[in-house]
């Protein structure tokens, strides 16, 4: 094996790595490790957000529909014209989740759907795209979609978060997304810095 010389600090013939250069190198791959394991979750939690957001606007939009199609909102006659339900009610889970199931079956098309006895998409249009047939439309935490709709059709919705925030949005239906720890929180991230619901209105 050829021999290494040195004259004047300066390598001549073949070398290996010295210590140093294999710790400079070492800590540069692990500053690197470093930052990517903190940048790709960020990343794909901003992905699956954006994912969110755009199914959600597709839920509005198809309730939006079916209103123009049929004169009236894809739920049950008892539900128009009433106050509580305005305020109350969300077509969602924890204890909606049936009900949110029925109404991504009757945007998607299923003719077999009835509600007090009224076939609630007679024609079978399909308003929506991307639920399975027996309804379940889930975000990518693997939670059913919350929606509301004005049903006694007063210019608004309106949206408690919490017994201190209220927040009043004058659109016709929202629609929510638990996020990843499937609970609801405030709108308000001033209030609760942790919310990581997604919503169709902002």
């Amino acid at each position: 094996m050829e021999r290494l010389s040195r004259k004047n600090g300066i390598r001549t013939g073949q070398a290996g790595f010295t210590l140093v250069e294999l710790l400079v190198v070492v800590t540069i791959i692990g500053l690197l490790v470093g930052l990517i394991s903190v940048a790709v979750p960020k990343a794909i939690e901003s992905g699956m957000k954006a994912k969110t957001k755009g199914e959600l606007t597709s839920i509005v939009a198809a309730v939006k529909a079916y209103k123009q199609e049929y004169g009236q909102w894809p739920v049950a006659r008892s539900k128009m014209d009433s106050v509580a339900d305005e305020y109350n009610s969300w077509y969602g889970p924890p204890t909606q989740e049936q009900e949110s199931k029925d109404l991504m079956r009757i945007l998607s098309g299923d003719m077999t759907v009835q509600k007090e006895g009224q076939t609630m998409n007679p024609k079978g249009v399909r308003f929506l795209e991307g639920a399975k047939t027996d309804g379940t439309f889930q975000d990518p935490w693997g939670k059913q979609y919350c929606v509301k709709m004005d049903t006694n059709d007063s210019g608004g919705l309106e949206y408690y978060a919490s017994s201190s925030t209220q927040e009043n949005i004058r659109v016709t239906v929202i629609a929510l997304s638990l996020g990843k720890n499937g609970t609801q929180e405030d709108p308000d991230k001033k209030v609760t810095k942790t919310c990581d619901d997604v919503y169709s209105w902002r």
